[in-house]
């Protein structure tokens, strides 16, 4: 995460994790906050605060400038670190979380005070995302709840072909799903009209959890070595290239560079389209 002149590393360890800061230029350590067993999920910013779920249930809230603890509560109790804590959300001044035994929670991000708490009986598989007035995750069921976030109340449960998992993309209207079958799928949902605009396919996985969206065009990766582009709008492909690795994560420059972590521990950069960069 990239914070003004800072650059935010969680880590995930036993017995002890971090959350890092270092200095963006330099590379020199900022601050380091303990955390046990670590950070597994994505931190926020929120409010001018860092917000991070720690991997036993643990939400803190900390100066990005000094890395000083402003609250640190544990709304569900001490947790095992396993299965992974998805990803949180935030929005109006709210930190949204669930554990992973199938409970959501809605805290006060200026106190960390439990606003609401909700039993949903089943595990998130993917991170949490709101649009709108409403907070979305997937479940190890393969449902997408969609849920009040002033309340806590499920809206709708949407049946999935499969095992949503990975991070949920809001490129509004269009929230985007993977989905784990017999085959894996990208799922375009559209949050205005409840249904699903369009998806594609790959034999095995899409094996970046984080879809980039770029402009007009999303960009996943897959088990069988292939880096893909499809349009935003409808899905059509505009390329896909096979690259020999395995790509794990995604990250755009300002200059159009691509840059591709693989499963091996390789960095690759390539153009915009997915050709190699000279």
């Amino acid at each position: 995460m990239l914070l003004s002149n800072a650059i935010i590393v969680p880590t995930d360890a036993e017995p002890t994790g971090y959350l890092y800061s270092f200095d963006a230029r330099s590379g020199d350590l900022r601050w380091k906050v303990p955390f046990q067993d670590g950070i597994a999920s994505t931190p926020l910013l929120v409010d001018r605060q860092l917000a991070v779920v720690s991997s036993d249930g643990e939400v803190a809230a900390i100066d990005p400038s000094t890395g000083r603890v402003s609250w640190k509560v544990a709304p569900a109790g001490t947790v095992h670190s396993s299965p992974r804590i998805p990803s949180p959300a935030s929005a109006d001044g709210r930190i949204f979380f669930g554990d992973n035994t199938g409970k959501l929670f809605a805290l006060e991000a200026m106190s960390g005070k439990t606003m609401w708490r909700k039993d949903l009986s089943v595990r998130l598989s993917t991170s949490l995302v709101v649009v709108g007035k409403t907070l979305i995750g997937g479940t190890v069921d393969g449902y997408l709840h969609r849920i009040a976030t002033d309340s806590g109340d499920v809206i709708e449960r949407l049946r999935l072909s499969g095992l949503p998992y990975g991070t949920l993309i809001s490129s509004p209207p269009l929230l985007l799903i993977l989905v784990k079958g017999e085959e894996s799928k990208l799922v375009a949902f559209d949050t205005t009209t409840g249904k699903v605009r369009w998806e594609q396919s790959t034999p095995r996985e899409w094996t970046t959890y984080r879809p980039l969206v770029s402009g007009s065009t999303v960009i996943v990766g897959s088990e069988e070595k292939n880096l893909c582009a499809f349009s935003l709008a409808d899905g059509t492909l505009r390329w896909c290239h096979e690259i020999g690795q395995v790509p794990r994560g995604l990250g755009i420059s300002s200059e159009r560079v691509l840059y591709v972590g693989t499963l091996s521990g390789k960095v690759l950069a390539y153009q915009a389209n997915g050709k190699p960069k000279p």
